[in-house]
């Protein structure tokens, strides 16, 4: 099962003050910050794992599979709308559980894929994930068309591979399936980082949105990293 879809809630104001223009790069840092924060629990969590492939095994090839999977997907449904009325060390702690079961449900990558691969995708990851943020953030361009369109070929991706995986276990599914959740995510990222930025210079940070907006781009970019593995990795066989 590939693609975790999380569309952020994000009021909307009509005015922006002085005071939040000047300080949109400051908080944009914050948002990369948590979102940070999240990769790095996952990274830690799958690098704990890799010391019990019993447990990973377990994850990975039991009913416990499903259980991740769709808790995680419930999760991304449930978080964005939550968020903004929690108080703000809930709202972190919630986040930070999500990384930490990320981790643990994608903790099959090292056991499948050689380290050459991984490498190679979580460094194109990297690249195009941050070349669509500088996009989403200096365009002037309205990007709100695009990723309403982006978020439903995303809901799509995700039911065609649960479709995929429950019943045709078809790998040419596979692949296109990969093909879209890689372009709607790269879209995606520079949808979220336009729409933080407009947010945050129409009415500040308030209601977790640094938070809400990491939840958003760590999503896209795990997606996104997932999608290249898929499409360009190579077996440890």
């Amino acid at each position: 099962m590939q693609g975790y879809h999380q569309q952020p809630h994000f009021a909307q104001r009509t005015s922006a003050r002085p005071e939040l223009h000047a300080g949109v790069q400051g908080f944009m840092t914050g948002v990369y910050a948590w979102m940070t924060a999240g990769l790095g629990v996952t990274a830690l969590v799958v690098f704990a794992l890799g010391f019990s492939p019993q447990t990973v095994e377990m994850i990975a090839f039991t009913g416990l599979r499903w259980v991740f999977g769709l808790g995680l997907l419930a999760m991304s449904w449930f978080l964005p709308a939550r968020l903004p009325s929690m108080d703000r060390p809930i709202a972190g702690g919630l986040f930070i559980v999500f990384s930490a079961l990320m981790g643990a449900f994608i903790s099959w990558i090292p056991f499948r894929y050689n380290l050459g691969s991984i490498a190679s995708a979580l460094g194109g990851t990297v690249g195009i994930f941050g070349a669509m943020a500088v996009l989403g953030f200096v365009t002037k361009r309205d990007l709100s068309g695009m990723g309403q369109f982006l978020v439903m070929a995303l809901l799509g991706a995700v039911i065609g591979s649960i479709i995929n995986a429950v019943f045709l276990h078809s790998s040419a599914m596979g692949f296109i399936v990969a093909v879209v959740v890689a372009v709607t995510s790269a879209g995606l990222t520079a949808y979220y980082n336009q729409t933080l930025k407009q947010m945050y210079m129409m009415h500040g940070g308030g209601g977790n949105l640094a938070i809400n907006g990491a939840l958003a781009l760590y999503i896209s970019f795990i997606n996104l990293f997932l999608s290249l593995l898929r499409l360009f990795g190579s077996s440890r066989d």
